[in-house]
């Protein structure tokens, strides 16, 4: 029965992103998390990235997509690894399995390890 509910969840959080993934213009998302939106940019995409929680074969392309819009790779970091590391949406999933403490506590250390891979990435590439 947890096994259905959180597969209804999970369908539902996918099916939301798709849509703002749709309706959203393309050029959109080079002003907010483009070349020029550094901080602003990471913020933003660790914000969207942090509202669900999806696997990397949802993610990669997403980022890949991403990229041939022009997007910086730092920020395409930012991202997919908040996408795929910190859940709000699926927050309420982790409490009862785990408890509020512990899943507190991990979306807490994913975010500290979502910003330094960011900051890594930028360092080490350049953009």
């Amino acid at each position: 029965m947890k096994l259905w509910k959180m597969s209804a969840l999970f369908f539902f959080v996918m099916a939301g992103f798709s849509l703002i993934l749709v309706i959203v213009p393309e050029n959109t998302f080079n002003n907010y998390i483009g070349v020029e939106s550094g901080i602003k940019g990471v913020l933003i995409a660790l914000g969207f990235g942090s509202i669900s929680i999806m696997p990397g074969f949802v993610a990669f392309p997403l980022g890949a997509a991403l990229k041939m819009q022009g997007v910086p790779l730092y920020i395409i970091a930012a991202f997919t690894l908040s996408l795929m590391t910190i859940g709000v949406v699926t927050f309420p999933i982790e409490k009862s399995f785990l408890g509020v403490k512990v899943a507190v506590v991990r979306n807490i250390l994913a975010m500290f390890v979502c910003i330094v891979a960011v900051v890594f990435i930028k360092v080490v590439f350049g953009e």
